[in-house]
């Protein structure tokens, strides 16, 4: 690579010498045998800066001034040396007027310094923007990622802005998604610990209840009995919700599509779901419109979403309400969109952008029921966000809409 450069750059000294002297004789047309003596007055500043430029690579002396603007001034400085120890030996071999040879150096003199002068604002400029991504470098250094560098222009400057900007933004959004996932966590830690130890206690108790012969009339036996039955079933749904959601975030969620007809799958949540909806005296139906044909999915997974939001309809519709779960074809989008639809209590709107997250619990009314027989997918605030994920692992999306007091209606596509 090194060779190539140094190769690239005789190549293009040689190109200018020539040119040069191709405009003397095009010129001045001078006689032949003056015409080494310009060849020779050219290529002199010519070697002098390919060789000064391949030194100046090799040791890359320019890395040891502490200032850009500095680095480019003296690099301007040598070459207008150059180009006025060219002029003057020219002038001394060429001119015979000492007036016009004396007037050609103080126009090129002049030339140089302000050619200085304007190379030095042009690298004050550039050593500014890399200040300041430097700064912005130490501040993010520092823990503060909302400093942005100024990436106005085109130049490589910008381009580097631009790329410390897009970086910075990606740490940020890194940062932030550590902290909720922080917090997350130790709300796990609590609310695994609740949920666990508050039915554990329960069976714990009822159990020590009959083992000791404090209860011990069969009826109230089968009651204690029912509930404990209860409580392990919630306990059971809950550390299945746990390892759905640790293999969909390890990355091991594995869908075995089949084309399977969403009508038997609905079917199917409507019979699993009618016992706990008569035991709330909650209307439970669905329907599927006939156009809606087989569809290509996971059936375990989709059944699974069905279940969960179902579910959690159930746990916030009061005696005498209704859940209705519809699947009808979208065909602007050639999709399937399933709604579940309940008169329950509604979604508070300050809980309704944070309804599909783990672990979030909104108002206390939407939180699970304590005792037996509470829907576990209404517990810790993943039955939603399983859902959300096995939704969008099939190339469809999830919404929610809600109005507090009037009902929930929570409805996902599915392409087809």
């Amino acid at each position: 690579m090194a060779l190539s450069r140094q190769l690239t750059i005789i190549a293009v000294l040689a190109i200018l010498l020539s040119m040069a002297l191709a405009l003397v004789a095009l010129v001045m047309r001078p006689a032949r045998e003056d015409f080494p003596l310009f060849a020779l007055l050219l290529a002199t500043p010519v070697v002098v800066a390919g060789v000064g430029a391949t030194i100046a690579r090799r040791q890359a002396w320019w890395r040891q001034f502490r200032s850009v603007a500095v680095a480019l001034f003296i690099t301007n400085a040598i070459s207008a040396g150059l180009i006025l120890l060219t002029v003057y030996v020219t002038a001394r071999l060429m001119f015979i007027s000492a007036h016009d040879a004396n007037l050609a150096l103080v126009i090129v003199v002049f030339a140089s310094v302000v050619t200085l002068v304007f190379g030095y604002f042009v690298a004050t400029s550039l050593r500014e923007g890399i200040s300041d991504i430097i700064n912005a470098a130490k501040a993010v250094q520092l823990g503060d990622f909302s400093v942005m560098a100024d990436d106005r222009g085109s130049d490589e400057l910008a381009e580097l802005a631009r790329t410390f900007n897009e970086m910075t933004a990606q740490l940020r959004h890194v940062r932030e998604q550590e902290t909720r996932l922080n917090l997350a966590r130790r709300d796990l830690i609590a609310w695994v610990s609740h949920d666990l130890r508050t039915p554990l206690t329960a069976m714990r108790a009822r159990i020590e209840a009959i083992h000791d012969g404090v209860v011990s009339e069969p009826g109230e036996v089968a009651a204690y009995l029912d509930v404990v039955r209860n409580d392990t079933y919630a306990l059971s749904h809950l550390i299945d919700d746990l390892f759905e959601l640790a293999t969909i975030d390890a990355g091991g969620l594995r869908l075995n599509k089949i084309d399977c007809s969403l009508s038997d799958l609905v079917s199917d949540t409507i019979k699993a779901m009618s016992v706990l909806a008569d035991a709330r005296h909650i209307k439970l139906v669905g329907q599927v419109a006939p156009e809606v044909g087989a569809v290509n999915i996971s059936p375990q997974h989709i059944q699974r979403v069905l279940n969960n939001l179902v579910g959690n309809a159930l746990a916030h519709t009061h005696a005498g309400g209704s859940v209705t779960v519809e699947a009808m074809a979208a065909s602007p989008h050639r999709s399937v969109k399933v709604r579940i639809i309940d008169t329950g209590e509604g979604i508070a709107p300050a809980d309704l952008p944070h309804i599909f997250e783990r672990f979030y619990r909104g108002e206390r009314s939407r939180a699970r029921t304590e005792g037996s027989g509470a829907i576990p997918t209404a517990g810790m605030g993943l039955g939603l966000a399983i859902a959300r994920a096995l939704v969008e692992a099939h190339g469809g999306q999830i919404d929610v809409e809600s109005q507090l007091g009037q009902g929930t209606t929570v409805w996902f596509t599915l392409p087809l």
